[in-house]
């Protein structure tokens, strides 16, 4: 038996990201969902995390859904707990990550999954009293686990690609 004893990061913006596509499976990507504060808001299913997905190779943000985010939860004075708050209206419906965030992220991302030699599922925070590249903190990684089948691009999975498969292309019983 292990315990763990971790700093409870403060954190301005959190969430998870995943090393490939939890959707396609496609490695080439890094997904994103983030929310102003701790991550209870996201969790409790209060408020629709903003979404991104970019390419591990290029760092193009190939998609960006920023959602409204009306709430977050941020460390209790004295340092217990959390609290729930309302965002300022003003940041409501902003991307709770710029781009130096997410270059950040996906940097950290590739460096988790080289260490652990699969795909993974990263939680972690930027803090909110720390200049941005110092505040990232990494809060717990765990393998990616039920990515869909990829298929290659030749593999034809049409009805009729199916057939002459089963009967092999050309062949005098097809």
């Amino acid at each position: 038996m292990g315990v763990a004893v971790q700093l409870m990061v403060d954190a301005e913006v959190s969430g998870v990201l995943f090393t490939c596509n939890p959707v396609s499976g496609d490695p080439s990507m890094v997904a994103v969902n983030a929310s102003w504060g701790l991550g209870l808001a996201v969790v409790g299913g209060e408020v629709t995390p903003d979404d991104f997905l970019v390419s591990k190779v290029t760092r193009e943000v190939v998609r960006e859904q920023v959602h409204v985010k009306d709430v977050e939860y941020v460390s209790a004075a004295g340092g217990r707990g959390a609290v729930r708050v309302d965002v300022p209206e003003e940041r409501q419906a902003v991307a709770c990550l710029d781009r130096t965030a997410l270059d950040a992220l996906v940097a950290v991302g590739r460096r988790v999954e080289d260490a652990f030699g699969s795909h993974q599922d990263v939680e972690w925070a930027f803090a909110r009293d720390r200049p941005l590249l110092e505040g990232l903190f990494v809060l717990q990684s765990r393998p990616v686990t039920g990515l869909p089948e990829r298929r290659s691009p030749s593999e034809d999975t049409t009805a009729l690609g199916l057939v002459m498969s089963r009967f092999g292309a050309g062949d005098e019983k097809a």
